[in-house]
């Protein structure tokens, strides 16, 4: 297995779960504008000292006084320092603190912020507590001045994690319930569920099962709808540690088994971080389960990962856990070699739980092979470092800290009450106007039905005088068709007499007058005597009142 790898999974397997990995800068960038944004195509170590150069040479850094450049020149050392944590740590802090320089000098505030998160979590790597405590703290101002709840979420779960690595319980447990209030607030399942299990394995190491079981199963139920493979093998494998402690075995195994799942439809890394984690709580359950020979083989291959890696937390869990099985068998010299070492280490790293642990076993080892004054000293050892983790008002304590929290609660739910009201003010607001528009188009609509009802009504009596109109127009046209038919037109020259008055026709007969026009037209001649003939005709017999005619038709 490449050392490479070994390295990153053993720090994946210690860290709790914190988002270490997710790049602080992506988070920040949301809050407050910046003029740090660095994207290199050749993201190689190599590459980015190449860009790295290539600033320098626009004389970004080198004037003592703040420019544009340096703040990009800060992101690059940042990026530079984020590539090299795993394989040189030594080389990665160097960076974070050029890029720290820079970033101060530049005033850039939200880059800064991610520059002493990525320091402090390097020193974690390194196990050097107490500077990544000072980082983290300035991380924690930096992004609470900001206004980054995502960002200051991540920062809080990481100092709570820190915490937890000194058995500094009281402020590793503000830490988390402060970063899970953020985490609820922001609706990240994942990171919520991340926070939970490391709630859990607070109460768990205090000794509070009963506090830590319903955050357990908290944790599990959120990882599995917030659809995070690593993130629901990290809450199943802590699940898993918890039910062992509380000795419920079969329940253990089966969550053990479901992590191994979860984690093998991750990344590889993932895979390997899951195997690492697994690895130590199975070794855990075969322990109690009194198989210490299944569990040492377990162990001497997480003990060779540990080696690899050279992390000396890692190294000194699983020295405690060898000394148990080594106890179990009775071979009481190489039980006595590993649970030695394992306290130097724990001791070395400020692992105050596992060197408690450690020193336990050693007494207890002593004592059963007759030898009080050495197991009478590691007693003492073991209750001069006892009173500092647990006394005898850790219940107070405790009870201050979940007050705290629930007021945390409430105030992160007032918040969302708060914001409820105000959509909820929107949306009435939203509703009313709706109901005035919905008013006014419904009288628009009214009005435009009774102007169109008028104009429908004037259609139909328009229509109803045209249809009267228009009967009257084919009667008359009925009557001048009639007339029409009844006249007959005479065109052309007609030959008449002189004398007598006949007309000629066509075939050169002379015809009277009535004859031709009676012929040629649907026309009927009457007889009578004019003023000028009748005196003529009957002298002085003529009376010219006489209204008596005689007609006849004509032949």
């Amino acid at each position: 297995m490449p050392r490479g790898r070994l390295w990153r999974a053993v720090v994946a397997a210690v860290t709790l779960g914190a988002a270490a990995a997710a790049p602080a800068a992506a988070q920040a960038a949301k809050v407050a504008p910046r003029v740090s944004a660095f994207t290199p195509r050749d993201t190689s170590v190599a590459g980015l000292r190449r860009a790295i150069d290539s600033l320098r040479a626009l004389g970004a850094g080198g004037s003592g006084r703040a420019t544009a450049t340096d703040a990009v020149l800060a992101a690059a050392h940042r990026r530079l320092a984020g590539v090299l944590r795993y394989t040189d740590p030594a080389a990665s802090v160097v960076e974070y603190r050029l890029a720290m320089r820079l970033a101060t000098q530049a005033g850039d505030s939200a880059l800064l912020s991610d520059v002493a998160y990525g320091l402090g979590l390097i020193h974690w790597i390194r196990n050097d507590y107490d500077s990544a405590l000072v980082h983290l703290e300035q991380a924690r101002r930096l992004r609470t001045a900001l206004g980054d709840s995502v960002g200051l979420g991540q920062v809080l779960n990481s100092l709570g994690a820190t915490y937890y690595q000194l058995a500094n319980y009281e402020p590793a447990l503000n830490a988390f319930m402060a970063s899970l209030a953020r985490r609820r607030l922001d609706g990240d399942a994942a990171a919520t569920s991340r926070v939970l299990a490391n709630i859990g394995k607070t109460y768990q190491d205090w000794g509070q099962y009963d506090r830590a079981l319903p955050v357990a199963l908290e944790a599990v139920a959120t990882a599995r709808t917030a659809g995070v493979p690593a993130t629901l093998g990290y809450a199943l494998n802590c699940l898993a540690s918890l039910y062992t402690d509380l000795r419920e075995y079969p329940r253990a195994r089966g969550l053990l088994q479901e992590s191994e799942v979860a984690y093998n439809r991750g990344s590889p890394s993932d895979s390997t971080s899951g195997w690492s984690l697994n690895a130590a709580a199975r070794a855990q359950l075969f322990l109690r389960e009194g198989r210490p020979r299944e569990a040492i083989a377990v162990l001497d291959s997480a003990r060779a990962v540990g080696d690899a890696a050279r992390t000396p937390r890692g190294e000194a869990r699983v020295l405690l856990d060898l000394g148990q099985a080594y106890r179990a068998l009775n071979e009481a010299d190489r039980a006595r070699g590993v649970l030695t070492r394992s306290v130097q280490l724990s001791s070395q790293v400020s692992q105050r739980v596992l060197t408690l642990q450690a020193l336990q076993e050693l007494a207890d080892l002593e004592e059963a092979g007759g030898n009080s004054s050495a197991a009478l000293r590691y007693l003492r050892r073991f209750q001069a470092l006892r009173d500092t983790v647990f006394s005898q008002s850790t219940a107070q304590r405790l009870a201050a800290i979940e007050s705290n929290a629930a007021v945390a609660r409430e105030q992160v739910e007032n918040e969302r009450l708060r914001d409820a009201q105000v959509t909820q003010s929107l949306i009435i607001a939203r509703q009313r106007l709706a109901g005035i528009l919905g008013a006014i188009i419904l009288a628009l609509v009214v009005a435009l039905a009774v102007v169109l009802v008028r104009f429908n009504r004037r259609g139909r009596e328009r229509e109803a005088v045209l249809h009267i109109t228009n009967d009257n127009l084919k009667a008359v046209t009925e009557e001048m068709r009639t007339a029409l038919s009844e006249v007959r037109a005479l065109k052309g020259l007609i030959p008449i007499c002189a004398s007598c008055k006949k007309v000629r026709d066509d075939q050169g007969y002379w015809e009277s007058v009535e004859s031709y026009i009676s012929d040629r037209a649907d026309v009927m001649f009457s007889h009578s005597i004019c003023q000028s003939c009748g005196p003529q005709l009957y002298g002085d017999l003529w009376n010219p009142t006489d209204t008596a005619e005689t007609e006849t038709p004509a032949p």
